[in-house]
């Protein structure tokens, strides 16, 4: 037994032998056995966590060489860092990597200066020659590189070449903008674009004379042939036009209803719709609806890189907004509005509220009959989503509600009983959008737009005399798909093609309880559009010219419209500008008024849909041209039209 116990401990150490010679053999050395017998011989003290070290091993430094030269051929062995912390203790840390490059353009092969380089939260700028270096903690840390007109550059750091500084090329990123050939048309934010539309980008607004604070819609009344005729933004005529015969759009969305306490205020929240197109004539061919002119509500395009938002209060509403982004690729943007007459009533809301109750259901009262406990609301909420998966495509998801609601009670002594009966209005939009782009080649990009739009107004009145309730309603539903794709013929030269499907459905109710009696229309109509159009621009961008033509199809009424566009527009002289502007349209629906008491009387107009006879198709001609100077300043138009 004490035999095979000696024969046993001789294994193991004959083992432990063999392989402290295979180590010696191979010239390594474990680093705490090394940094050990360091401490003894120079009297100092390494600092380090356990786990850095332990599973290292090295060649052992030569005992002639110094400290210095210890610490610096121990860097190069085990690839950390030692950092002097004083002249007798050590820190030992993993080494961070130190990251270092040129940045050119791809194109022109020239350094880029001042472009952003970010680590987290740390970040540095390139200096003239396009030179950089940033520090990374670890190989998986994410640099972004970031400048103006080129597609951000995102990189681990383990992918940059650390030996030496390389030369990082980058990728121009064009975006095409609307041409602006005349700025400041009113005041700063007010723009004529080379399309002949006019354009208020509120990012640069400044307020316009009578009012407090932006209204996307009371703002677009101070351009000229603009007007609404009992000053209410549901009520906007466009070179003598109905407010029904104006298409608005919100992101590419149809919309049926346009205003807050029955069209006092705007609905669309000012911090996120940011532009506005106003097309008197010469829209392009994409667009159809609106024989009068077309207001096309926009809002912010770009993903925002940080949080930002606002909460605001003012003698009607309180408000808020946040802008969000989602990583790196994304945002979010959501607003909101709601009135205040809740908690307190404000000398503007009962302004406000007297003005739209005149000559109302809700303001009558007689000798037997008497209204009370009148209350009104409204609030409003978007919603956007922007998402970017790749530098080729772009995706955007729209959603919108907004509802007015007034209320009453009406009171009467009938056969010598205090009776009381509420009567109520509402009104309502949801709608919602998905639209997505993508750039196929640098000369070939297309366009989807899929949209559902919903309006409805209901009014209950109640008539305690005639023991009588009478109910209304008007909703239109439209769903609409739309699909674009642009070909880049020559850098001058662009051909767009589209087709359009829109399904729209107008319902009327009218119900009577005693008597009784009840008429229910609803109508459907199915339209198709197909069009084309040449979009050219000079070299010295003096000369823009589109000119298209569209094809309307209606299902119900085997009706053909044919639609030519004209916008053209000619910069010469020193100031002066010509233009010419053209266009053929049609809609399909329009707001009748078939009762002077309909809805109360506050709100007296229903939608209705073409039945091609009684409510015919409405058709519009429109041909203008006009003359512009702008020289230091100061700026001279003069336009004449021919509109049927």
């Amino acid at each position: 037994m004490n035999k095979r116990l000696l024969i046993l401990l001789y294994l193991v150490l004959a083992f432990n032998n063999y392989t402290i010679i295979a180590q010696e053999e191979e010239g390594t050395t474990s680093l705490p056995r090394i940094l050990v017998e360091l401490q003894e011989r120079f009297g100092v003290q390494f600092n380090y966590a356990s786990a850095l070290v332990d599973e290292l091993h090295v060649t052992p430094p030569d005992t002639t060489l110094s400290l210095e030269q210890t610490i610096d051929h121990l860097k190069t062995q085990s690839n950390l860092d030692f950092v002097f912390v004083s002249d007798s203790i050590i820190s030992i840390k993993k080494k961070r990597l130190m990251l270092c490059g040129y940045l050119l353009d791809v194109q022109s092969n020239e350094a880029l200066p001042y472009v952003t380089v970010k680590n987290g939260t740390r970040g540095t700028i390139t200096n003239p020659e396009g030179y950089f270096e940033i520090e990374a903690a670890h190989a998986t840390d994410v640099i972004q590189i970031r400048h103006i007109g080129h597609k951000t550059i995102q990189r681990e750091a383990q992918f940059f070449n650390t030996a030496k500084c390389a030369r990082i090329y980058l990728i121009p990123e064009h975006e095409q903008l609307e041409e602006v050939i005349l700025y400041q048309y009113l005041i700063r934010g007010v723009d004529k674009l080379g399309n002949g539309s006019l354009q208020i980008d509120f990012n640069k607004f400044s307020i316009l004379p009578g009012l407090i604070e932006e209204d996307v819609l009371q703002s677009v009344q101070a351009l000229p042939g603009i007007q609404s005729i009992d000053e209410t933004v549901s009520n906007i005529n466009i070179r003598g036009g109905s407010n029904d015969q104006n298409l608005i759009t919100w992101d590419g969305i149809k919309m049926y209803q346009s205003g807050h306490f029955f069209g006092l205020i705007s609905m669309y929240n000012p911090h996120m719709t940011q532009k506005v197109e106003l097309h008197k004539n010469g829209s392009g061919v994409s667009e159809t609806d609106g024989v009068s002119g077309t207001i096309a509500m926009k809002t912010k395009d770009y993903i925002n890189p940080e949080i930002n938002g606002s909460i605001g209060v003012n003698l009607i509403d309180a408000n808020g907004f946040v802008d969000a982004p989602l990583g790196q690729k994304a945002s979010i943007q959501i607003s909101a509005r709601k009135a205040i007459s809740n908690f307190i009533e404000t000398p503007t809301y009962t302004k406000y509220f007297d003005r739209i109750a005149q000559d109302t259901e809700i303001e009558k009262n007689t000798a037997t009959e008497k209204n009370s406990d009148i209350g009104f609301d409204f609030h409003d909420a978007s919603f956007r989503l922007l998402f970017h998966p790749s530098d080729k495509d772009r995706l955007r998801v729209n959603f919108i509600y907004t509802a007015n609601e007034v209320s009453f009670n009406e009171n009467a002594i009938v056969s010598g009983e205090v009776k009381e009966r509420q009567s109520t209005l509402n009104q309502l939009s949801i709608a919602g959008g998905i639209q997505y782009q993508r750039d196929w080649t640098e000369t070939l990009d297309s366009e989807l737009m899929v949209y559902e739009t919903d309006y409805q107004l209901k009014a209950v009145n109640a008539n305690i005399l005639d023991n009588q309730r009478f109910l209304q309603k008007n909703k239109v539903s439209e769903t609409g798909v739309k699909l674009k794709v642009g070909k880049k013929i020559t850098p001058h030269l662009k051909w767009t093609n589209g087709y359009q499907l829109m399904e729209t459905k107008v319902t009327n109710l009218d119900d009577v309880d005693d008597p009784e009696f009840k008429l229910l229309e609803a109508e459907v109509l199915r339209a198709h559009g197909i069009f084309s159009e040449i979009g050219f621009l000079s070299d010295d961008k003096a000369t823009r010219l589109n000119l298209g033509m569209r094809f309307n199809h209606l299902d119900k009424f085997k009706k053909q419209i044919w639609e030519p566009r004209l916008s053209f527009n000619h910069g010469f002289g020193k100031g002066f500008t010509v233009e010419v502007l053209g266009e053929f349209k049609h809609q399909n629906t329009s707001q009748v008024i078939n009762f002077q008491n309909d809805f109360l009387g506050v709100e007296k107009r229903r939608w209705q849909l073409s039945d091609n006879d009684s409510i015919p198709v409405i058709t519009s001609k429109q041909i203008s041209t006009g003359l512009s100077y702008n020289k230091n300043g100061w700026l001279a138009n003069a336009v004449a039209f021919y509109k049927k």
